[in-house]
């Protein structure tokens, strides 16, 4: 076996489980989300359905039980400083372990193609990583999603 074949094996493998861990996981709580959904959706429609009159589902919802299932009921999109903050954190990762390669290059000149082009491609994700945390950093404050943006939002809308 030559180098490029361990480097490949050392490479693509470990990728390629991490991929199928990911697909796995992402469908389990695709199967969990959809059947907690359908759930508050059946509560929410028996709550709705015992009260007869809007005034009384008015006070329900007012007391500190109803604004407790309205809070467990959205299910919106998470706050946008944690979506930001998601993207550099990935960023910073792969360009370290872009660095990483990069170095390893030098130790094992036999091999020095493949460890470059793994560390050239995973520096450029990772800089597209931090690039869109920047980018979406940016419009968050410009639309006034973060404190401090520059145009105010409705509260209507909960992006």
């Amino acid at each position: 076996m030559d180098v490029m074949e361990a480097v490949t094996m050392l490479v693509i493998m470990p990728v390629t489980f991490g991929m199928m861990a990911w697909m796995f996981k992402a469908l389990l709580d695709f199967f969990r989300d959809r059947r907690l959904s359908k759930m508050m959706f059946e509560l929410q429609n028996k709550v709705i359905d015992k009260f007869g009159n809007a005034p009384e589902a008015l006070q329900y919802l007012e007391s500190e039980a109803g604004s407790r299932l309205l809070e467990s009921a959205s299910t919106g999109p998470t706050h946008p400083r944690m979506r930001v903050l998601s993207s550099i954190q990935i960023g910073i990762i792969l360009c370290a372990v872009a660095v990483g390669f990069l170095l390893v290059r030098g130790v094992m000149p036999e091999g020095a193609q493949g460890f470059t082009i793994v560390g050239v491609l995973g520096g450029c994700v990772g800089a597209g990583f931090l690039l869109s945390g920047a980018v979406a950093y940016w419009l968050t404050k410009t639309w006034g999603l973060v404190n401090g943006g520059s145009k105010s939002i409705s509260t209507d809308y909960d992006v």
